[in-house]
């Protein structure tokens, strides 16, 4: 499993209802159709910032996503919820679970 961390502070004037609400677009129409997607977890930090966490089945997954993001039909309604400056990200690949 391959999993991208993705951690952000929302825009000015975007609420957190809306970023769920954007989420839950992007997750139906378009990551439920990319290869190897499992699931989008959306997390708030102690400082005030979020973090999401995108499960993939695997790496190669993860970046044909990465590729076709071009298509997604709510990616600037998306892209719009985030201050640019403010994202940052890490990828893991598990090793196992014990």
């Amino acid at each position: 499993m391959y999993k991208d961390i993705i951690t952000y502070e929302l825009s000015d004037g975007t609420s957190q209802e809306q970023l769920l609400e954007v989420a839950q677009k992007v997750v139906s129409n378009w990551m439920k159709k990319q290869e190897g997607f499992l699931k989008w977890e959306i997390h708030t930090n102690s400082n005030g910032s979020y973090s999401d966490i995108v499960y993939w089945r695997s790496k190669e997954d993860a970046k044909k996503s990465e590729a076709d993001m071009g298509n997604n039909p709510h990616g600037a309604e998306w892209f719009g919820c985030y201050k640019p400056e403010s994202i940052s990200s890490k990828n893991l690949n598990l090793i196992g679970e014990l």
